[in-house]
């Protein structure tokens, strides 16, 4: 796990999402992260590896009173180089 998603755990485990002022930065926080695209105004792309992100950001989402829909599309990505020996 990396370290950015090892904190948002850390930090995660003492929210209890009360707190709309703190619901409303953390999601702030997966909107800035590098990770996210917006499409055509409507549409809002956030990609991760990681189930917890997802399910943390639909919470986030739901918390706001904010309509959405998750749709999760995976990829496996596989890179047959060729192997070259000199």
């Amino acid at each position: 796990m990396s370290f950015s998603s090892d904190i948002k755990q850390e930090l995660n485990k003492n929210s209890s999402l009360s707190n709309k002022e703190i619901v409303k930065n953390e999601l702030i926080g997966y909107l800035i992260s590098g990770n996210t695209s917006v499409i055509d105004h409507k549409e809002i792309r956030f990609s991760t590896e990681s189930d917890y992100n997802i399910n943390r950001f639909s919470k986030l989402l739901s918390n706001l009173d904010i309509n959405h829909k998750i749709e999760i599309i995976r990829k496996n990505i596989c890179d047959y180089g060729k192997n070259k020996r000199d």
